[in-house]
């Protein structure tokens, strides 16, 4: 029985001997350097930021769009705001992570000795110029792994003015146009006459009439929120032929009409100059030409832009008429000193099915008062 009970004794220390040589071997695999293998998406799912999504011809809901993409999938370079695994082995003691030279937050509850989940902050550098190095340190070492972070799309904030003629210059302001390959209106390449990572200054191409401005560089390419210019326009730089009394139509009541004046422009070196003789006088434009037809043209809202001048005070009211359309009259307020740029649908304003009479009618405005009207026209 002893001689028994010396061999099962003999037999439990070998057996915690060669388990305490694993667990070394283990540790001895944790305590190495960290290497990183690849890099991969973290799910079934990515996310797009800040997509535009066309909801009419003119307007568009901005919001993010999730897109299936292959499960695990490795990336070879990164997006910045996006989440990724970093694949390997020895992570477990993870002291840094950085991108570019740029450590970034990581969240420990997130790490195992094989992967790292992390996002990429938008202060990480990109593009061109830069290290293209992912960089995880540990308690025993550091790994580099080549991972180029990619230059986001450009972001187009806004431009100025928003219709004009071939030849003048249009501002477009935002972010991101560092690598400017080119600036379109909708497929019509524009000369770039100036561009800084935030200002891009472009002249307006032969023929554009209407059109979504598209502007690339390194990091993909970008669609305006809204068009510029109009689908069919009634004045923009003068009366289009037809209306107005340019050859065709018609134009009054109850003001001085002068639709060649130079002072105060929005676009262009024209525009109209309105002074009212009357509390309800009107910038009233006739069309004496063929038909225009809302559908065929495709046309959704009229757009004009207005500025108050002298005598005129800031809440100044008005409202605008389509076709005599006085019950469907939608009203709008004039500012001293600066144009306002108005979109109204038609479906506002009567839902005509034809085009022939715009006006602009004062409110009980003071006589005399100015204001001027430039880029009228339908979108």
């Amino acid at each position: 029985m002893k001689k028994m009970n010396k061999f099962k004794i003999f037999c439990l220390l070998f057996s915690l001997m060669a388990i305490a040589g694993i667990v070394s071997c283990k540790k001895n695999d944790i305590n190495a350097a960290p290497v990183i293998e690849r890099v991969r998406t973290l799910s079934k799912t990515d996310t797009l930021l800040n997509v535009p999504h066309p909801v009419t011809l003119d307007s568009v809901n901005i919001y993010n769009e999730t897109r299936v993409v292959a499960f695990d999938s490795t990336v070879a370079s990164g997006q910045l705001s996006h989440q990724y695994a970093i694949i390997g082995k020895n992570f477990s003691s993870t002291i840094s992570v950085s991108f570019n030279g740029v450590s970034v937050y990581f969240n420990p509850a997130l790490i195992t000795n094989n992967s790292i989940i992390i996002s990429i902050p938008a202060n990480v550098p990109y593009g061109q110029g830069q290290s293209d190095k992912l960089t995880v340190t540990t308690a025993y070492g550091s790994a580099d792994f080549k991972f180029p972070i990619q230059q986001p799309p450009p972001i187009i904030t806004s431009f100025t003015p928003s219709v004009g003629s071939a030849g003048d210059i249009v501002t477009i302001t935002g972010s991101i146009f560092k690598g400017l390959a080119s600036v379109k209106f909708d497929t019509t390449t524009a000369e770039i006459v100036s561009s800084t990572n935030t200002e891009i200054k472009v002249k307006v191409p032969v023929g554009v009439v209407q059109g979504y401005i598209f502007v690339t560089t390194f990091g993909g390419t970008t669609k305006s929120l809204n068009s510029f210019g109009f689908k069919y326009i009634i004045y923009l730089n003068g009366l289009t032929t037809a209306w107005g009394g340019n050859n065709g139509g018609y134009s009054g009541y109850s003001s001085t009409l002068n639709f060649a004046n130079t002072t105060n422009l929005f676009a262009g070196t024209k525009n109209t100059s309105v002074v009212f003789s009357s509390n309800y006088g009107a910038l009233q434009i006739g069309y004496g030409g063929a038909t225009v037809s809302v559908s065929t043209l495709g046309l959704t809202a009229i757009k004009f832009s207005v500025y108050g001048g002298a005598g005129t005070p800031t809440g100044t009211m008005a409202h605008v008429v389509i076709n005599g359309g006085y019950g469907s009259a939608v009203d709008f307020a004039i500012t001293a000193g600066a144009y306002t740029t108005y979109t109204i649908p038609l479906s506002q304003l009567g839902n005509p099915a034809t085009i022939y009479e715009f006006v602009i009618q004062g409110l009980n405005v003071a006589v005399p008062s100015t204001i001027y009207v430039d880029a009228i026209g339908f979108i």
